[in-house]
């Protein structure tokens, strides 16, 4: 970044708002000066392990790269698949604690949401806290929500807002908070995704987010509208196909549409956290349907 201007608004914006394909694209185009050459890197890999190439990103990222590029092949590492995953949360674990690595904001944030995504929220905290970076401090906020410290979430983002309020991720953020919130702030949120919907173009991650605030005030068929038009952007979008099945259930569709946008989550994202519960759900059900026809 030179005199205020960020010479990778294109790369770093498009991971922010989900357009990953253009992140790539741009990273591939850019000519950065050497200060920002590693940052373009980071922001085009992380963007590929977004859409789930993480071969790629296992191939590219050599062990004499960066600790930040390391970082970006350790999550692509737990995400590839569950045999390695208990050795990268180990491995995550003792970067954490060497009283080194989360000194780098870019290796802070990648660690903390490789906990995070492992369901270790607490320890992802701990290596967010104290981070000035805005993604670092976004993610900081999306935990708290998921742990329902509302409270919290709007303290981080008053200091987000203070940090860069103009910035893209605090843009989301607000929305984040404001879905939230209720009330008035939920069609603030709205505005929020459709403004940056309007200047950038529209993708899954902002249309489920104009979805969730359609949601909230029980507009079932504006937000059917904008799944469905996140589903030709992505077909294979997780959070767009959960968002799915949810609305069609609430629309009172026949049992056999979600039952549709289920296995297409199952068969797209076999791993997903929502898949796996559901799972465990179903299992149990029927341990206890198995039970009860034995009396």
């Amino acid at each position: 970044m030179a005199d205020g201007v960020d010479e990778l608004f294109d790369v770093r914006n498009a991971l922010y708002i989900g357009n990953y394909q253009v992140c790539v694209n741009e990273a591939n185009k850019a000519s950065p000066s050497d200060d920002a050459k590693e940052d373009c890197q980071l922001l085009m890999y992380r963007a590929m392990v977004a859409q789930g190439k993480y071969a790629v990103v296992k191939g590219d990222i050599s062990t004499t790269s960066s600790s930040a590029l390391q970082a970006v092949k350790l999550l692509a590492r737990y995400l590839h698949g569950k045999h390695e995953r208990a050795s990268v949360v180990e491995e995550a674990k003792n970067l954490a604690d060497d009283g080194i690595s989360l000194t780098n904001p870019s290796v802070a944030l990648v660690l903390g949401t490789i906990f995070s995504q492992d369901g270790q929220q607490e320890q992802a905290l701990k290596c967010l806290h104290g981070v000035e970076a805005v993604e670092a401090m976004a993610l900081y906020i999306q935990i708290l929500l998921q742990m329902n410290r509302l409270d919290l979430a709007k303290k981080k983002l008053s200091e987000l807002q203070k940090l860069d309020e103009d910035s893209t991720m605090t843009q989301l953020a607000t929305a984040w908070v404001g879905l939230a919130t209720g009330g008035d702030k939920i069609q603030e949120a709205f505005y929020i995704f459709q403004e940056l919907s309007d200047k950038f173009g529209p993708t899954p991650l902002l249309l489920n987010g104009q979805a969730a605030t359609h949601v909230q005030q029980g507009q079932y068929d504006e937000a059917e509208e904008a799944l469905l038009a996140a589903l030709e952007k992505d077909s294979n979008n997780a959070e767009t196909l959960i968002n799915l099945v949810a609305v069609s259930t609430y629309m009172g569709k026949a049992p056999e549409v979600a039952q549709r946008y289920l296995n297409q989550l199952r068969d797209s994202a076999p791993e997903h956290p929502y898949v796996a519960d559901l799972a465990e759900k179903e299992g149990l059900f029927q341990t206890f349907c198995q039970q009860y026809s034995q009396q």
